[in-house]
């Protein structure tokens, strides 16, 4: 935990002493909420450890399904994911490699740039990845800038074994590879609608680079807003700065899930 701020005798400086000592107490919670957490996590993969896992689940009116286990499950959080792996594995064939590094990259956070350039990352950091698979804890620690860093070193893991092997086409992995989709509800009504333009902002039609709906809808928006400022509403003014692709995701996103105008405003105003 961090150290609580002793209280200063001079009452003039208790004001400060205060704020930082509930800024401090709260962060300390968290804390202790966090290592609660991860403490659950570990214990149920380790008496699962070389084990066959099974998820049961729940299905909402929708049909999306959601696993039952509230502590280790394969939608749950970086470390979940970094743990779990498939009971049965497959060679990884002439493309497993490709894939591979493509994966590592996303991992890490070089997921908006064109393929080729995600294996040049990969390539490019190779000493760093080797660090972290044999020295995951001692080492350069690389794999800890990640923007999924347990499911990086997961991934550096099953690479650098990989590619150790006599044969990587023939190397048996038991890695989860991820693909999602992008705004999944927005892609089927692009191709049910036969919209070109749309089926471009959420990479139905292949492109140099992936495309990012959220950022071409931020960009309409602010267009709109531009105009409403060049014709002299004050509020537009106002809000023009505060419009991102962070403030217009989530609207976006449930959009095609039914959300109501309102339920909108409230996700903005939040």
């Amino acid at each position: 935990d961090i150290p609580l701020p002793e209280k200063p005798p001079e009452p003039t400086d208790q004001s400060f002493w205060y704020k930082t000592y509930v800024k401090t107490l709260n962060t300390n919670n968290e804390l202790h909420s966090l290592r609660c957490d991860f403490l659950l996590k570990m214990d149920v993969a380790e008496q699962f450890l070389g084990l066959p896992i099974y998820f049961p689940h729940n299905m909402d009116f929708r049909g999306r399904v959601y696993p039952l286990p509230p502590h280790l499950n394969h939608m749950g959080s970086d470390l979940c994911r970094g743990l779990l792996m498939f009971e049965k594995s497959s060679p990884l064939g002439p493309r497993g490699l490709y894939w591979l590094k493509i994966h590592l990259a996303n991992l890490y956070g070089v997921d908006k740039v064109p393929f080729h350039q995600r294996i040049a990352f990969v390539d490019e950091n190779l000493d760093e990845i080797i660090d972290s698979a044999d020295r995951p804890l001692d080492g350069r620690q690389w794999w800890l800038n990640a923007s999924s860093p347990w499911q990086c070193l997961a991934s550096c893991f099953e690479l650098v074994a990989a590619i150790r092997s006599p044969d990587p086409t023939k190397y048996i992995s038991h890695l989860p590879i991820h693909q999602d989709g992008s705004c999944n509800g927005l892609q089927h009504y692009a191709a049910l609608g036969g919209d070109e333009e749309g089926a471009i902002s959420v990479n139905l039609i292949p492109s140099d680079a992936p495309r990012d709906v959220y950022s071409d809808v931020c960009t309409r928006v602010l267009n709109s807003v531009k105009i409403d400022i060049d014709n002299g509403l004050e509020i537009a003014q106002l809000v023009y700065d505060k419009i991102d692709r962070k403030v217009i995701k989530q609207t976006v996103m449930t959009s095609v899930y039914g959300v109501t105008f309102i339920g909108g405003r409230r996700q903005i105003y939040g």
